[in-house]
């Protein structure tokens, strides 16, 4: 083999997206682990260049499914190519008084951006309140008393988008939310698809923060993340994230039991997860390339953890019809290494 052939990538003609499709299709329901194997080992692949490869992916308008991650990767773009669920949609709630109704609606309407309009909701203060989450929180007692005591709310609708569209569409709407913060007079802003809330002046530092405009940067993605997903999540067995969808990947999820064993003083369990899901999300983010973190690797956030086993799933915690419903599956840390 010579050097220029250890350079070449597979290729599938037709995609390998297509063909699962194609396959569900026939099957006519979701296929499972051993089936989506099945059809990547039996398709046609070739073997090009790397700039090859790139033009091809650009011509699809999708990167297509990572071979050696195939049952994980697939369902970056199952809902896309299939149509069998329902994209992201990013919904941001935020309130006001008559005159933020009056801008906001002029500010929407020239973006073209769908909303909804409406009156004094007795649930906001209290919605807010719960959704100002954790280690995070920004609402203080002047920003609840205000969200008390809005005479509006508008809830701020996206499309549906594909994972590919995630960064973009996120920062779209981060932007359009510190305009109706400055302009328009928001006083605070919840994201409705993953139920995690800002004060305005947060979101405008949050904004500020990724830039004008999307750049592959640590900036960039640390203020998306911040701005849309809400981690650590508790429930009676496993800590998780909510949100990662919206930014086009999958949550992050580990179960009690496992950070009993890797937390320390220090370090306690919820502590340790945050620090888990952030670096974790920001090396998928910043570090990977699209599908080449794989199910069985292995990660820690630095030199002082243990290793933990990684393992893609489905998301199980919400249903399909759900705003916090993540196509994209999530990441459980499974098991020490």
């Amino acid at each position: 083999m010579t050097e220029n052939d250890e350079q070449l990538i597979p290729v599938f003609s037709p995609s390998l997206a297509l063909l699962l499709a194609q396959a569900e299709e026939v099957k006519g329901k979701p296929l499972t682990e051993d089936e989506v194997i099945s059809v990547r080992d039996n398709a046609v692949c070739m073997m090009v260049a790397p700039e090859a490869a790139a033009g091809m992916d650009e011509s699809r308008g999708y990167c297509d499914v990572e071979p050696e991650n195939c049952w994980a990767d697939w369902h970056r773009l199952r809902v896309e190519v299939t149509g069998d669920g329902c994209l992201p949609k990013i919904i941001l709630c935020l309130v006001g008084d008559e005159e933020f109704e009056r801008r906001a609606t002029f500010i929407l309407q020239e973006a073209n951006i769908e909303f909804e309009v409406q009156e004094h909701d007795e649930r906001m203060v209290t919605a807010f309140a719960v959704s100002d989450y954790g280690v995070f929180s920004s609402l203080d007692d002047d920003d609840l008393q205000r969200i008390d005591e809005h005479t509006r709310v508008i809830y701020v609708l996206s499309r549906n988008f594909p994972s590919a569209q995630g960064p973009v569409a996120s920062h779209v709407f981060l932007q359009i939310g510190r305009r109706l913060i400055e302009e328009a007079g928001a006083v605070a802003i919840k994201c409705e698809s993953s139920g995690i809330a800002h004060s305005g002046q947060r979101w405008i530092d949050l904004c500020e923060k990724s830039g004008d405009e999307p750049a592959d940067t640590p900036e960039f993605w640390e203020s998306l993340f911040r701005t849309y997903v809400k981690f650590p999540i508790s429930s009676e067995t496993d800590l998780y994230s909510c949100g990662m969808h919206l930014l086009g990947y999958p949550d992050m999820i580990i179960s009690r039991s496992i950070l009993e064993k890797i937390a320390t003083e220090d370090l306690p369990d919820e502590n340790a997860a945050v620090m888990l899901f952030f670096v974790f999300s920001l090396y998928l983010m910043i570090e990977c390339t699209i599908g080449g973190f794989k199910s069985g690797d292995t990660f820690r956030p630095n030199e002082d953890w243990q290793r933990l086993r990684v393992r893609w799933e489905e998301c199980t915690t919400y249903e399909p019809d759900n705003f916090f419903y993540n196509p994209y599956g999530r990441w459980r840390f499974a098991e020490l290494a």
